[in-house]
């Protein structure tokens, strides 16, 4: 059986150039609206949670070439490069093989603020056992 329809039917199509015009509108706005910060941490603190000391009266920054040496919340001590945790002895014989290589040994320490005292201590007493002699305590300098 035919039937006739009344209307004609009509093809529905969809036209999406304003919504790609708006799309774009957006995306400019956001990007120059976008702030870029250069507050980044270092590699090292990225990796590990750490939250250094502020002071007002900070020094020049410590020597590049030296080793860092992290100490997270816990006490557990981290060298720069690596995310796993040393333990005192693993971290002993690394640092007196480095010191055979070079005898005027930099140390740089980052604690992490929360870090008990006696557990930085430590780290530095390991340091004096060993007999390196530039250790630099490692702080960030408070905003005003």
């Amino acid at each position: 059986m035919n039937f006739a329809r009344s209307q004609p039917r009509y093809k529905a199509s969809l036209d999406i150039t304003p919504l790609i015009d708006v799309v774009f509108l957006l995306l400019v706005f956001l990007l120059l609206t976008m702030t870029f910060t250069e507050d980044r941490p270092d590699v090292e603190e990225a990796i590990i949670d750490i939250e250094l000391a502020k002071s007002s009266t900070t020094q020049d920054p410590t020597p590049t070439d030296a080793i860092t040496l992290l100490i997270d919340e816990k006490g557990s001590l981290y060298q720069a490069d690596a995310a796993i945790p040393k333990t005192r002895d693993e971290l002993k014989l690394y640092l007196a093989e480095q010191l055979v290589s070079k005898p005027k040994l930099s140390v740089n320490v980052k604690a992490d603020h929360r870090a008990k005292h006696g557990q930085v201590i430590d780290a530095l007493d390991m340091l004096k056992e060993l007999g390196i002699q530039h250790v630099h305590l490692v702080i960030e300098k408070q905003k005003q």
